[in-house]
């Protein structure tokens, strides 16, 4: 696959992933427990996959275990704080706090591979975090129009960026869709698991009306297909261009936020999602540099 055919895919993800931020909160005004929708999403997306690809997952080796268990227990523990930061703040400012993990995810390349990102990666990831600064903090730039779901939602940052490396790490070394079915079983068991010590079973009721369209698109749209893109693109780029590429879901949720839940679209959120495009550029500057020596 050449990098511009991955690029073009994991910038699927982020719209995918933008759009998902508004049926996260669509799901959650309707009542439904938050582990118990997260069980839903990563078990049922995990089967379908499994379903359809399981003559060529075969049999799992204790590689692509130890793979999926770290991979997904990343993956659980981002999308659990993000999950319950949602109930708290808006579509919009989740899906800003969330873009942080793009500064965290070189260091954990860095770590994981010995080897030190260019300073391009740098750059374009210290301007996507500007651009969360600019959607979120207020004129002083200090932390006063932060809440708790703020925090629970950068605090899920951090957890995302080990998912990312740790994906794009394990993706070059176990067979793609193994890792994908693999992480999503171990997120997906571990909700279900957090649903019987944390939920109030008795009033879980059948998904219905817009309850089961979230779930829905959660399910396949914001879950299945993106892990799957995001598993295979990774393979040809780097950890820190994937976390910069998806992270474009910050530009996508504000829109959808304002065409669906009508959330109010500022200038600073314009201002902050055009930072966030331009880290975008940054991080494509090597890329184009190298195609014009080439």
């Amino acid at each position: 696959m050449k990098q511009y055919l991955a690029d073009f895919g994991l910038l699927f993800v982020g719209i995918f992933w933008g759009l998902g931020f508004v049926f996260v909160k669509i799901g959650l005004n309707t009542g439904v427990d938050p582990f118990y929708l997260s069980a839903v999403r990563f078990l049922v997306g995990g089967l379908i996959l499994y379903g359809i690809f399981f003559r060529k997952v075969g049999r799992f080796t204790k590689k692509d275990i130890l793979a999926g268990l770290i991979v997904g227990i990343f993956q659980f523990f981002g999308y659990a704080f993000q999950t319950y930061g949602a109930m708290l703040t808006t579509a919009s400012k989740n899906a800003f706090f969330t873009s942080i993990n793009v500064i965290i995810v070189p260091y954990i390349f860095w770590f994981l591979h010995k080897k030190r990102p260019d300073i391009f990666a740098f750059l374009a990831s210290v301007i996507c975090v500007m651009g969360v600064a600019v959607i979120s903090f207020d004129r002083k730039m200090n932390l006063a129009n932060l809440n708790f779901g703020d925090i629970l939602t950068i605090i899920s940052a951090v957890f995302f960026a080990g998912q990312i490396a740790t994906n794009g790490y394990f993706s070059k070394k176990v067979e793609p869709l193994k890792l994908v079915v693999m992480q999503m079983f171990v997120a997906g068991i571990l909700f279900v698991i957090n649903v019987f010590i944390f939920s109030d079973i008795s009033k879980i009721e059948k998904p219905a009306g817009m309850t089961l369209v979230a779930i829905i698109y959660l399910t396949l749209f914001s879950t299945a297909i993106p892990t799957v893109l995001q598993t295979f693109c990774q393979k040809y780029t780097t950890s820190t261009r994937a976390s910069i590429l998806m992270s474009t879901e910050s530009l996508f949720a504000p829109l959808f936020a304002f065409f669906i839940l009508s959330e109010r679209l500022s200038l600073r959120v314009a201002a902050g999602a055009s930072l966030v495009l331009f880290a975008v550029l940054v991080s494509e500057t090597k890329l184009g540099l190298k195609k014009i020596e080439e």
